[in-house]
């Protein structure tokens, strides 16, 4: 785990002809890493983000709970050091264990390696305290070229950093976690003028998230599980989201008065269009070769009038009329006009 307040951030400045080597690539990809933890800290705070939820595991049965172990829902949080820590699907931990780390290419369920496997602790009845720490495991080793000038000398190196994370057992819920949230009134307080100017919150020396508490008996029997009591959640927007309410235009009747049919070369034709929330503001387009000089529309919105001018190359036959307000909403009336040729073509 890393802590972005006990080191200084630097990044790699490349220049023509310079040896580049793993110290510098690995620095470049290290400097945004602590960009980000140091953004996550700061600005949004640590714990739960959503999920994450500690509940209880059916046995074979389907009829009781298996003893001594949890489920660990998928979930995201943030710890204390601003590490982000992504639970893609359910875990299943055993209370007897010191701590178990999971990676995020690790299989669902509990993990089960007879030869990694931990002795089991020994638990008395009674309460632990569910916690999930970032952790980072190496993965993909790979061979590497001969560094000598003989033909066997040949390793191994991992070329990937993988996140992770690692459950942990406290016997306590920590000072981090305890105590009442702050109250959003401070905040609209210090808005108005009514606070002091905010210090940066201090790097907790211990960064893990409380998940849950548990409760079990000697047998391993799970007696209560709470979710809520020692758990520090910090806002998320993701959930929340809004609709935009303007009124939809709509368009029922186009009706031409007066000179008829619409005729190339005729100009200052009143056209009424007849509808819903028609806005003078929209845009208003009948195609190539008819051009609108000005319109009008009235308070209700239920019609706009409009005065055209059809060039004499216009196109014949019959046209679209399409409205298109500011944000980029479109209605549309087919055949509104129909254009014909003047009368000299007719002739």
């Amino acid at each position: 785990m890393h802590s972005t307040t006990t080191h200084t951030i630097e990044r790699p400045r490349y220049f023509a002809r310079q040896l580049v080597t793993p110290a510098e690539l690995n620095l470049e990809a290290q400097y945004f890493v602590d960009r980000m933890r140091r953004h996550n800290r700061l600005l949004h705070g640590w714990g739960v983000v959503c999920g994450a939820h500690v509940c209880l595991v059916p046995a074979a049965d389907g009829k009781t709970a298996e003893p001594w172990k949890v489920g660990i829902r998928p979930g995201f949080l943030i710890d204390g050091h601003g590490n982000e820590v992504e639970i893609c699907s359910e875990r299943i931990v055993d209370l007897r264990s010191a701590a178990v780390s999971v990676g995020c290419g690790d299989p669902p369920g509990e993990l089960d390696d007879p030869w990694c496997s931990d002795v089991p602790v020994e638990r008395e009845p009674g309460r632990l305290w569910i916690a999930v720490c970032y952790s980072e495991c190496l993965v993909r080793p790979v061979r590497t070229q001969p560094s000598g000038c003989g033909c066997d000398d040949s390793s191994c190196e991992y070329s990937r950093w993988q996140d992770g994370f690692e459950v942990r057992m406290l016997p306590e819920c920590p000072e981090s976690h305890q105590g009442p949230p702050p109250d959003p009134r401070d905040f609209l307080r210090m808005i108005d003028g009514g606070g002091r100017l905010p210090a940066c919150p201090p790097c907790p020396e211990d960064p893990c998230v409380v998940l849950a508490a548990v409760d079990f008996d000697d047998d391993g029997t799970i007696l209560a599980i709470d979710n809520c009591s020692c758990r520090r959640m910090i806002v998320s927007l993701a959930g929340f989201w809004w609709r935009c309410r303007g009124k939809r235009s709509a368009i029922h009747e186009v009706r031409v008065v007066g000179k008829r049919p619409v005729a190339r070369g005729a100009s200052e034709l009143k056209v009424i269009a007849k509808g819903d929330n028609l806005r003078e503001e929209a845009d208003v387009d009948f195609g190539e070769g008819v051009e609108v000089t000005r319109r009008d529309a009235s308070a209700s919105g239920g019609t706009l009038t409009m005065y055209v001018d059809v060039r004499d190359d216009a196109r014949l036959g019959d046209r679209m009329l399409t409205l298109t307000e500011d944000d980029c909403s479109t209605v549309s009336f087919p055949s509104a006009i129909t254009v014909e040729g003047a009368a000299d073509e007719k002739a």
